[in-house]
């Protein structure tokens, strides 16, 4: 990565697939609430088929545009933009997310008075203004199995509660296992020190690979709850429910065999699968229930 005179403070990577709309709507409130520290912004485009590359190059000249000719999905096209500027810190947010006033100036502030920290997750807000449980445990196995089943049929139940830590308080900062990277702060030191995104996670559970890495490194984690990002949840996936249900349960395979192939837990893979597909079932039974 070739040096630059002055080093960028924040480097905002954004990845787009067919969310134009929304993505639009990110970029008008970075411009409308920019950090008071340099910064660049990256669209990292998935070959959408909504007119997204044109409209960036014709309306949104600020913005760094990288247009991939295919689909390579969220990890590997957030490499490219981490990849393409050198920064202190990176900002990874979705497409469908928008900022307010201070939240990135906060965030990255809070990084910089915590230098043991790699990952900060803000306070992260649904459509309605409701709060998103977006700071999670790391899941054991017999937790994951009974999360993805229980949370289908009963999604409050005790179980997910305890995995999203929905009882805890989030009027100050705490460490956590692993936050959503939904919107997700990394300082480039710790990124460097672990690696990028494994590329193996097409999309989802890449944010809680990063993360559990970062704690195997000594890099902390971060709930922050005073800096505050609105997420409309699966904005760019909403029509595919199963096709997206597919593709977490393989994601959630992966990080298992990943992470215990060497660990005794590895007897547990086989239970472990045969539970992701019933959550796969379920989930295709409730969309045919669900259809007129």
């Amino acid at each position: 990565m070739g040096q630059q005179a002055k080093r960028t403070k924040l480097l905002i990577s954004i990845v787009s697939y067919n969310s134009l709309t929304y993505l639009k709507e990110c970029l008008d409130s970075i411009k409308k609430y920019p950090p008071s520290l340099s910064f660049k912004v990256v669209v990292v485009d998935n070959a959408s088929g909504d007119g997204t590359q044109d409209i960036l190059r014709k309306d949104y000249r600020w913005v760094s545009l990288i247009a991939n000719q295919k689909n390579y999905g969220f990890a590997a096209a957030n490499n490219r933009a981490l990849s393409s500027l050198d920064s202190e810190y990176v900002m990874l947010m979705n497409s469908d997310c928008q900022v307010f006033e201070d939240s990135l100036d906060r965030i990255i502030g809070f990084m910089e008075e915590n230098k043991e920290t790699g990952v900060v997750g803000p306070r992260i807000l649904n459509s309605d203004g409701t709060l998103q449980l977006s700071c999670r445990r790391f899941p054991s196995m017999f937790y994951a199995g009974a999360h993805s089943l229980l949370t289908v049929v009963y999604p409050e139940n005790p179980i997910s509660r305890r995995y999203k830590m929905a009882g805890a308080d989030r009027s100050r900062p705490f460490e956590v296992d692993w936050v959503s990277g939904s919107a997700m702060a990394v300082r480039r030191k710790a990124l460097e020190e672990v690696g990028l995104l494994d590329e193996r996670f097409f999309m989802y559970v890449e944010d809680l690979d990063l993360c559990y890495r970062m704690w195997k490194k000594n890099w902390k984690v971060y709930y922050f709850p005073h800096g505050e990002v609105l997420h409309h949840v699966g904005a760019s996936s909403r029509g595919k429910s199963l096709k997206s249900s597919l593709m977490m349960q393989k994601s959630v395979l992966l990080f298992y065999l990943k992470n215990y192939r060497k660990n005794w837990r590895i007897i547990f893979i086989p239970v472990i699968v045969a539970v992701l597909a019933l959550r796969i079932f379920f989930s295709w039974a409730k969309l045919k229930l669900a259809r007129p």
